[in-house]
């Protein structure tokens, strides 16, 4: 992943004395004082699901500059309140290089799917899958912005979908599931390492 843009997806809880607003107000600070700051950041967004689940997705030059600034963050006094509001044994974290930047800097709600795909699957037929399904399904509806793919070092797939907003984005769900090109999508996935997160930023 050296020297590819990267894109870097947090998940976790807050601990159950955090205030929400509290904390969406720190998380903006952090953002604006310290990722933004880091040489190499691109893009950062945080996001809640319906269920209380956070999500912050940070875009990066490269790998060298994501561990770079997570080495920082780590031993940097500066964000250890922020750090404490999370409640630590509920965050994840994995990076994957991405097949292209990202532009949908109007989009209010995302879709990040994460999945393995089945063993002995013909990589270059599934990649080929893959992105029909922006330009077949998902590139046609509705309040769409933006698909991205990416892959890990150990080929897990990520899939991130921009929405204007979440109404746009819950019309599509039910007629995904029933179209052709979906259905040709998700044969290849091993559907027991899929993970599904739908959040609204916390701010514009």
């Amino acid at each position: 992943m050296k020297d590819k843009n990267i894109m870097e997806v947090t998940t976790f809880r807050i601990n159950s004395d955090v205030n929400p607003t509290d904390f969406a107000k720190r998380d903006a600070q952090v953002e604006s004082d310290f990722t933004s700051q880091q040489l190499g950041f691109m893009k950062r967004q945080s996001g809640v699901d319906d269920k209380g689940n956070y999500v912050v997705v940070v875009y990066w030059k490269s790998a060298t500059d994501a561990d770079a600034s997570m080495n920082k963050f780590m031993g940097d006094p500066s964000v250890a309140d922020y750090a404490q509001m999370i409640d630590g044994p509920t965050m994840k974290m994995s990076r994957y290089t991405m097949d292209k930047a990202f532009e949908a800097d109007e989009s209010q709600f995302v879709e990040i799917m994460s999945f393995d795909v089945k063993p002995n699957t013909d990589l270059a037929a599934f990649n080929a899958t893959n992105q029909r399904v922006e330009t077949d399904f998902t590139g046609k509806r509705k309040g769409f912005l933006q698909r991205l793919t990416g892959v890990n070092e150990t080929g897990r797939q990520v899939v991130a979908v921009y929405w204007v907003d979440k109404t746009k984005s819950d019309a599509s769900l039910k007629p995904f599931m029933e179209a052709p090109i979906a259905k040709a999508f998700m044969q290849d996935m091993d559907q027991s390492s899929m993970l599904m997160g739908r959040y609204q930023f916390l701010r514009k």
